[in-house]
């Protein structure tokens, strides 16, 4: 199967980004992947938010491919790449996933859908008599007597 990766480093490593791409790769093979070119720079962006106090870095990328038991690496990927100091953030993802768009028709009947679970699962549950409400009213103690005594009464011998 086909996977992308994105990550991005500080602008600072910027001319250390050829030994972050070995590194990657090295970790990439190392798990059974297969590189399908060079990384491709997108270069020096600015983030939407400061991450630790950098406002920009620097952006590269890479397709490689798993096959068979491989495909099951890629969290064991992710946590090598995340243990690199030099990359900031990182993403995988299918390449066949890349530029699908989400409709709102399928965000809708997916809702639908947890929507329905959640109604199944209510009616699965087993009824629970509750406390009686207030409307029904508490037994008092003279109505608990009379009932003991009838009880009592009818106990044959």
């Amino acid at each position: 199967m086909e996977y992308e990766l994105l990550f991005f480093t500080s602008v600072s490593n910027e001319d250390r980004v050829g030994t972050i791409k070995k590194e990657l790769v090295e970790i990439l093979e190392s798990l059974g992947g297969k590189l399908l070119g060079d990384f491709t720079d997108i270069g020096k962006r600015k983030l939407a938010y400061p991450i630790k106090r950098d406002t920009h870095a620097f952006f590269s990328w890479v397709r490689f491919t798993l096959d068979g038991e491989a495909k099951q690496n890629i969290p064991e990927i992710g946590k090598r790449i995340s243990l690199n100091d030099k990359v900031i953030r990182h993403i995988i993802v299918r390449a066949d996933e890349i530029g699908k768009t989400v409709s709102v028709a399928q965000i809708e009947t997916e809702a639908e859908k947890a929507e329905a679970e959640k109604v199944k699962a209510e009616i699965a549950k087993p009824e629970i008599k509750a406390e009686p409400s207030e409307k029904e009213g508490k037994a008092s103690l003279s109505d608990l007597d009379e009932k003991l005594s009838e009880i009592l009464d009818e106990t044959p011998e």
